[in-house]
């Protein structure tokens, strides 16, 4: 196979139809399968995990996690918990010893007087002096963590809760991530034959209804790749073998967890050499990624490798003869969009909620509706950001109840009054931008002029205005705009117009009466307090 001729110059071109959309899907499955916003380049610090998914696809391998565990140690000993266990006669260090150092090992030291401005960016992704604390991602890990608390800390509650959150991961990772990149194998394979495809291919699985089956396949899929991890080699062999079983499921979800090994076998039968070359042919880009900030990853290198996976898998189909879905290799009718009814697995009626018509108007009660729920996600994004990396629940905001009203009037604004950028993907992200940025630092200033108060500040942040918003978070709000407006607004529109008019009208004013007492309260005793305001001055 001519990788350069078959490979990288038709990935070229299907980078380029839709670019922003491509980026936007980068980017909702790198919050996903990546665990939030640090992690959407994929890429990580490890530049060779990220070059290939030679020890797996979205979570290290058994050899990563004692690596973690042996820089822990390493971080240990440099903060003088050895030394003082030697001196106190200690021959190793205790499981609470490492526990209890890692408080101490995670917050940044203070910046020292004297410094420049560029030295005291300290946060955040573009900071050159930063620190990306990252977990293990690993399943097994928060099972041995569980464990060891219970035995060496005497603390059954706590271990319940991270067992507890363990079963949860492991639902996630099992019924969320591994159908979403089964997704996005979907809609780059489709992405590089028909100029329209539609962003809710992320959503193919659970579309047609094969969520258990699939889920199963994949599940089985990571249990025996992790098994052969430890054989180091074998491990390398068989993510080669088992490296198009996603774009098996992704042609026939419902095809058999035997018939799905078989194929992938035979596809990469005498190909994984070339599939090795291609992933070693992208190792340049990871050295580029670092020196920028994984911006390069975001915006082009992790499109370009979806892209030419989905050209791999669609040439190894046609030269072994594998060709089960010939319209995911050929555009028969040269047409806009793949043919949902010619699908191997068509979708299931009950689902077409699912499906996406970004251009749609949101009339009638819909206002109220999107106010109430863009309030609520960003409240849960928050709590949710708060809860991974301080490990408590906090109640961001002014506010008492769950809704944050800056991110419903910006959705608002976006929906609404940006609808006629809506078919110009950039020009949305950058008013997106503008309208968030806007907001944020308008909101942030007539806090603090009120009540005295922050309750954000990015003072250390890369290219950071007054403290109040940030270049980083402009990107991040333009993007998740971006994704609002495709993506995440027209299903839950569908879904609102699936309740009763009755029922909606009962549900938005009650949600009105709540919000104007809490907003009331609010006035006059707003919510502060430690993780809220503390240390906002």
């Amino acid at each position: 196979m001519r990788l350069r001729r078959e490979l990288y110059i038709p990935a070229w071109k299907a980078l380029k139809k839709r670019y922003f959309l491509n980026v936007v899907i980068i980017f909702v499955v790198g919050i996903i399968l990546h665990d939030g916003y640090n992690y959407v380049s994929g890429w990580g610090a490890d530049g060779l995990r990220s070059l290939s998914y030679i020890f797996g696809e979205d979570r290290k391998s058994n050899t990563e996690v004692l690596e973690d565990f042996l820089r822990h140690q390493e971080l240990i000993e440099f903060s003088g918990i050895a030394e003082t266990a030697r001196n106190s006669g200690v021959s190793e260090l205790t499981v609470t010893d490492f526990i209890a150092s890692q408080e101490e090992l995670e917050a940044p030291p203070p910046p020292e007087e004297g410094l420049s401005s560029g030295q005291r960016y300290t946060k955040g992704l573009f900071s050159v002096f930063v620190n990306e604390i990252t977990s293990s991602g690993s399943l097994g890990f928060g099972v041995l963590n569980g464990i060891n608390k219970l035995v060496f800390h005497d603390s059954i509650g706590e271990s319940v809760t991270i067992f507890i959150m363990t079963v949860i991961v492991a639902l996630i990772w099992i019924f969320i991530k591994n159908l979403i990149l089964i997704g996005r194998c979907r809609y780059f394979l489709e992405h590089r034959l028909y100029p329209e495809t539609s962003a809710d291919r992320l959503l193919f699985v659970f579309r047609t209804g094969q969520i258990r089956h699939a889920a199963f396949v994949m599940l089985i899929r990571s249990l025996l790749q992790t098994a052969w991890n430890l054989t180091i080699v074998g491990g390398m062999m068989k993510h080669y073998e088992y490296m198009m079983i996603p774009y098996v499921l992704a042609e026939d979800p419902k095809i058999s967890r035997k018939e799905a090994f078989s194929r992938s076998k035979e596809l990469m039968r005498g190909e994984k050499m070339n599939a090795f070359l291609l992933d070693l042919s992208l190792f340049p880009s990871v050295l580029l990624d670092g020196v920028t900030f994984h911006i390069t990853s975001l915006f082009f290198f992790n499109i370009f490798r979806e892209c030419l996976l989905a050209e791999f898998a669609a040439a190894l189909r046609l030269e072994k003869g594998l060709v089960y879905d010939r319209r995911l290799c050929e555009n028969i009718g040269r047409l806009a969009e793949y043919p949902d009814e010619m699908s191997l697995t068509p979708y299931m009626e009950k689902r077409k909620w699912l499906s996406s018509d970004y251009d749609k108007d949101y009339g009638g009660d819909m206002p109220v509706m999107f106010f109430f729920f863009f309030s609520l996600i960003g409240w849960v994004w928050e709590v949710f950001f708060y809860l991974m990396n301080e490990g408590r629940f906090i109640n961001r905001g002014t506010m008492l109840g769950p809704w944050l009203p800056i991110y419903g009037l910006a959705g608002w604004v976006i929906i609404y009054l940006l609808r006629p950028l809506r078919k110009k993907p950039p020009l949305m992200f950058f008013g997106t931008l503008s309208v968030c940025g806007s907001m944020e630092y308008f909101t942030s200033w007539i806090l603090e002029l009120i009540f005295h108060q922050r309750w954000w500040d990015y003072a250390g942040y890369f290219m950071n205005l007054h403290g109040r918003i940030c270049l980083e978070g402009l990107l991040v709000f333009g993007l998740a705009g971006v994704t609002m407006t495709y993506f995440i607004a027209p299903v839950a529109d569908n879904l609102f117009r699936r309740i009763p008019y009755r029922a909606r009208k009962i549900i938005f004013t009650a949600l009105i009466l709540l919000f104007i007492a809490d907003l009331g309260f609010s006035a006059l005793y707003p919510n502060t307090g430690n993780g809220i305001t503390e240390g906002f001055h």
